[in-house]
């Protein structure tokens, strides 16, 4: 069965992977990430008030630290995986020209989504979340 990628192929758009990232970033640190009767964000609020570094690769679908994660944590990042390939193509934004897409938390920073493409340039951007 052939998909929507199939029909209507992406014109690659190196200079969106900014807004794509952003975008990503700040939707699911937003109050409209609610899962299972809480928002997400105040769980890895949590986490990260514990003293853990917070990572989640997008393309691997892993959440950092493991032993922290609980079922809506895996629900929301299993369904912003699901997708992430639409959401960015709406950008021109090929997923599978990206070697690296991941959230970061660092101790004692500020949140981050960066990523690096096929030709090896990374980006970075600041997020927050929005409630």
């Amino acid at each position: 069965m052939l998909s929507w990628f199939d029909i209507f192929p992406i014109r690659m758009k190196y200079k969106n992977i900014y807004a794509a990232i952003h975008n990503l970033g700040h939707s699911f640190l937003s109050s409209m990430n609610y899962v299972d009767g809480r928002h997400v964000v105040e769980d890895i609020e949590e986490i990260h008030a514990e003293g853990q570094p917070v990572t989640i690769d997008w393309l691997q679908g892993e959440f950092v630290p493991i032993s922290h994660s609980n079922p809506r944590i895996e629900k929301s990042i299993s369904y912003y995986v699901g997708s992430i390939e639409q959401q960015f193509a709406s950008l021109n934004v090929d997923v599978g020209r990206l070697t690296d897409l991941k959230f970061q938390w660092p101790v004692r920073s500020r949140k981050y989504m960066e990523a690096t493409d096929d030709r090896g340039k990374h980006y970075k951007i600041y997020v927050r979340e929005m409630k």
